[in-house]
C-alpha cells in the first residue's frame, strides 16, 4: 500500500502483486510441493517395504516352526503305504526331489473323532514351493488320499541331513545297506531352506528319542 498527496489530502492506493512476483511465489511453492511430494513417496515406500519384510519373517517363522515341530515329535512307528509296502518310520527321497516323510506323535484330535492320535507328515518341494503333505491314516489303502498344504514360497531349494548312531552326517536315510527289518531313526535331523531373497536358512533338530 502506498500514498501520496491530492488537494492537501493523503489517498491510499491498494497495489497488488506484480507477474514476476506471482511467478517467483508459484516456483517456490512448486519446488515445495515437489520436494514434500518427494518425501512423503519415500515414506511410503519404505513402510511398504518394511510391511512385505515384517509379513516374509512372519510366514518363515510359522514355517520353520511347523517343520520343527513335526521333527520334535518324530517316533518309531513303521508304515505301509497303498502297495502293502513296509516303509520306516523316516525316510528320504532317493529320486533327488528333496521329499522326506517321517511319523509323528501329537496329532491334535479337539473333535474327538475315531483316529489315532499318530500321524505320517512328508514335505516336498514344488515349483519353489515348501508343501506339507498329511495322510489320514497311517497305513493306506490305495484310494487313500493324501492332503497338501503350501507351507512357504519363493524357495529355490531344501536339503536334509541325519546324524547317524556313529555320529556322521549323511545325506539320506536310511542309510544305505542298513538292515530293512531295523529301519532306525537318526539321532538329529538338519534341513536348510535356500530362499530366493535372503539366502539359506539352516535349522538343527535333536530327535526326541535322543534326548
Amino acid at each position: 500500500m502506498i500514498k501520496i498527496v491530492k488537494n492537501n489530502k493523503y489517498v491510499h492506493l491498494k497495489r497488488g502483486f506484480t507477474l514476476l512476483e506471482l511467478l517467483v511465489a508459484l516456483s517456490i511453492f512448486s519446488v515445495l510441493s515437489v520436494m514434500a511430494y518427494g518425501g512423503l513417496q519415500s515414506v511410503i515406500t519404505k513402510k511398504n517395504s518394511t510391511e512385505q519384510a515384517a509379513d516374509r519373517i512372519a510366514e518363515l517363522q510359522l514355517a520353520m516352526m511347523r517343520i520343527s515341530t513335526d521333527l520334535r515329535q518324530t517316533i518309531d512307528r513303521k508304515i505301509r503305504d497303498e502297495y502293502g509296502d513296509l516303509l520306516p518310520a523316516m525316510q528320504s527321497s532317493q529320486d533327488g526331489d528333496a521329499t522326506m516323510a517321517w511319523t509323528r506323535a501329537g496329532y491334535r484330535n479337539p473333535a474327538h473323532l475315531k483316529r489315532s492320535h499318530v500321524q505320517r507328515v512328508a514335505y516336498k518341494l514344488e515349483q519353489q514351493k515348501l508343501i506339507r503333505i498329511t495322510w489320514p491314516v497311517l497305513d493306506r489303502a490305495q484310494d487313500t488320499e493324501a492332503m497338501e498344504t503350501e507351507v512357504l514360497v519363493n524357495i529355490e531349494s531344501i536339503e536334509w541331513r541325519f546324524l547317524n548312531g556313529e555320529d556322521e552326517w549323511v545325506s539320506d536315510w536310511p542309510e544305505a545297506g542298513t538292515n530293512t527289518g531295523l529301519f532306525p531313526l537318526p539321532k538329529a535331523v538338519e534341513f536348510s531352506l535356500e530362499l530366493q531373497d535372503w539366502g539359506k536358512i539352516r535349522r538343527l533338530i535333536l530327535l526326541a528319542n535322543n534326548t
